[in-house]
């Protein structure tokens, strides 16, 4: 639909990174950001909410698309209105993909095994920890700089992630992704061939005390995703051809 500007609260390692190049591929990449060609430090490109809210008037006004991995208190940061949409993924397969993608790409991390780079004092706090309730539980005020800031998810914060998740437009699940691409591709009129998946790690044997684990740290994020679920299945999908 035109006229709409759409966010995608792209959680790290749940497809978003394919999905991104679907919304690149339909829009130009000249709408959407970030933009390599443009975004020199694509790092701060990507991460840094002072940089998303400090872009030119000029670079704004042909914005039609936000992908970084922000936290969703951006969409109240920035001006005007969004279409939202997220993609939210099973907590303990969100983790082991997340630590291949550090064992791949980190270089202090190259060869390590997976329950070593689960232990590293600072990957775990910022990018592990209940990040998925982290990057719905930020708010404005909490003046965090990127969705690496460390922030306990106690109750009221898990209410907050909840709540915040509700708004969302379009709530996809991982195991559902096709569905979820399906839904946006109706509501926008896109049309073109998928993409190729981008950034997928390779499957290994993980030991289920490994997995119990996780579950077990990931407390806050079992239950917005037990909630994410129930949200998706009670949401009609007629939405998609609407």
């Amino acid at each position: 639909m035109s006229g709409e500007r759409l966010f995608f609260v792209h959680v790290m390692k749940t497809g978003g990174a394919t999905f991104r190049r679907r919304i690149e591929a339909n829009l130009g990449e000249e709408h959407v950001f970030p933009n390599a060609a443009i975004d020199t430090d694509l790092l701060a490109a990507n991460l840094s909410v002072d940089y998303l809210a400090g872009l030119p008037e000029e670079r704004v006004a042909v914005l039609q698309a936000y992908t970084g991995h922000f936290p969703f208190a951006a969409t109240q940061i920035l001006p005007g209105s969004f279409v939202t949409m997220t993609v939210l993924r099973d907590p303990v397969e969100r983790t082991i993909s997340y630590l291949k993608h550090c064992r791949k790409y980190q270089e202090q991390h190259h060869g390590m095994a997976l329950e070593a780079i689960y232990e590293d004092s600072w990957f775990f706090p910022t990018m592990m920890d209940n990040h998925q309730a982290k990057v719905f539980a930020i708010t404005p005020e909490d003046h965090a700089p990127t969705v690496a800031e460390v922030i306990e998810i106690d109750d009221a914060r898990l209410a907050l992630a909840k709540a915040n998740l509700e708004s969302v437009d379009f709530v996809g699940l991982h195991e559902h992704y096709d569905d979820f691409v399906g839904e946006v591709t109706a509501h926008f009129g896109w049309t073109g061939a998928a993409p190729m998946s981008w950034h997928v790690s390779e499957p290994e044997p993980v030991a289920d005390a490994f997995r119990s684990r996780i579950a077990e740290d990931m407390a806050a994020d079992v239950e917005l995703f037990a909630f994410a679920q129930e949200l998706y299945h009670r949401r009609p999908r007629a939405r998609a051809t609407g």
